[in-house]
C-alpha cells in the first residue's frame, strides 16, 4: 500500500538535508562568492548562513553532531564581528562550518588571518603594557604573574569594580572589600586573577584574601620582595562568551602600617570603577586628592581635590576605566 503523505515528508526532509550539506548548485555563487573573495570573516560567515537559510540553533546542532560544542551566542558574535574564533577548538568549528555551509575548504579560515589584539589594543592599534609595567614595585612582579600562567588572562572584561577601603584608628589599612562584575568574551572562562600589592613594609605572607560570593580561592603565589599576593578566584561554572559573573571578596593586609593611598592598576579600557574610602572617626586626613597616571612611577595626569564628608569618607567614580593607575591619596598632617 502506498503512503503519498509519508513520501512527501521524506522528499522535503531530503531537500533540507541536501541544502544543509551544501549540495545546492549555487553554493558559492553571487553574494557568497563575493563575500568569500573580499571578506571580512564576519561578513562572509553571515552571508553564507543567510544563503543557506539556517538558524544559529541548527548550526549549533550540526556542530555538536561533529563533536564540536559552540554556543549560539558565540556563533552570533562571530557573524556580527564582535568576537573572532582563535582557539584551536574554535578554528576546528570554522572548518566544520565550511562543510556544513557548502563552502570551499579553507575559504573561511583564510579570512581570519593572524589573531587580533583585544580591548585597549583594538581601540588604539597597539598591545597593552604588561601589568608589571603599570604597577611598578621592587622585585619581579612580572615573574610572579608568569608563574601563575593564568588561563583567564585577557579573557574577561570589567563591567564594574567597587572598592570599599576601611582605614583604622592607627591610620592603617584594615580591609579592602571588592565587588567585581566581570563579562567573559570567550567560551570556557572559569576563573579570574586577583593581584594585591601591599604598602611598603607589608609582609606578603600575612596578606589574607577572604572570598564571600561568586568564587573560591584557587592557586596562590606570594612574594616578599614585591609585597604582593596573586590569587586565582575560581567560579562555580564555566562562562560562555557574553556571560557575566559577580565576585565579592575582602583583602586583609594585616600590616598595621600607616596607609596614605589606595589605587588600582588596569591594562585594558573597561567599565565603571567606584572607590569609597572610610576613615576612623578619631583619625581624619587633612587633605585628599584623586589621581590618575600611566603607571605608578609616572607623573600625575589627572587630579582633583576631595572633601571628607559627614560620614568620614571620600569617594571617586570613574565611569570609563583607562589603562594605567587610578586612585586616591591623602595627607595625615
Amino acid at each position: 500500500m502506498a503512503y503519498p503523505e509519508k513520501g512527501e515528508r521524506a522528499e522535503r526532509a531530503e531537500r533540507v538535508d541536501r541544502v544543509e550539506r551544501g549540495e545546492r548548485a549555487d553554493a558559492v555563487g553571487g553574494p557568497v562568492a563575493a563575500a568569500l573573495h573580499s571578506g571580512p570573516f564576519d561578513l562572509a560567515l553571515r552571508t553564507a548562513i543567510a544563503a543557506r537559510g539556517l538558524t544559529l540553533e541548527r548550526l549549533r546542532t550540526r556542530l555538536i553532531d561533529s563533536g564540536l560544542h559552540v554556543g549560539v551566542t558565540t556563533l552570533s558574535y562571530w557573524q556580527r564581528g564582535i568576537r573572532r574564533p582563535e582557539r584551536p577548538e574554535s578554528l576546528r568549528a570554522v572548518t566544520a562550518l565550511e562543510g556544513i555551509l557548502g563552502l570551499p575548504q579553507h575559504s573561511l579560515t583564510v579570512l581570519l588571518g593572524p589573531p587580533k589584539p583585544r580591548g585597549f589594543a583594538i581601540r588604539n592599534g597597539q598591545w597593552p603594557n604588561p601589568f608589571a609595567d603599570i604597577v611598578r614595585v621592587p622585585g619581579d612582579l612580572g615573574r610572579q604573574l608568569a608563574e601563575m600562567d593564568s588561563p583567564a588572562a585577557g579573557k574577561l572584561d570589567i563591567v564594574s569594580e567597587h572598592n570599599v577601603v576601611t582605614i583604622g584608628a592607627r591610620r592603617e589599612l584594615v580591609a579592602v572589600d571588592v565587588i567585581w562584575v566581570l563579562r567573559a568574551h570567550y567560551d570556557g572562562v572559569d576563573r579570574a586573577l586577583m593581584v594585591y600589592n601591599g604598602d611598603p613594609g607589608t609582609d606578603a605572607d600575612a596578606i589574607e584574601v577572604v572570598v564571600q560570593d561568586g568564587c573560591r580561592v584557587g592557586r596562590v603565589r606570594r612574594d616578599s620582595e614585591t609585597r604582593s599576593i596573586v590569587s586565582e578566584l575560581l567560579f562555580d561554572r564555566s562562562l560562555r562568551a557574553g556571560d557575566t559573573q559577580v565576585l565579592t571578596y575582602r583583602i586583609h593586609p594585616n600590616s598595621g602600617i600607616e596607609c596614605r593611598e589606595h589605587f588600582n592598576g588596569y591594562r585594558f579600557s573597561g567599565g565603571l570603577f567606584v572607590l569609597y574610602v572610610r576613615f576612623h572617626p578619631d583619625t581624619l586626613p587633612v587633605r585628599c586628592q584623586s589621581f590618575a597616571a600611566r603607571h605608578t612611577e609616572g607623573p600625575t595626569e589627572e587630579s582633583a581635590e576631595l572633601t571628607v564628608d559627614s560620614h568620614r569618607s571620600i569617594h571617586l567614580v570613574v565611569p570609563d576605566i583607562r589603562p594605567g593607575v587610578v586612585g586616591v591619596r591623602w595627607e595625615w598632617e
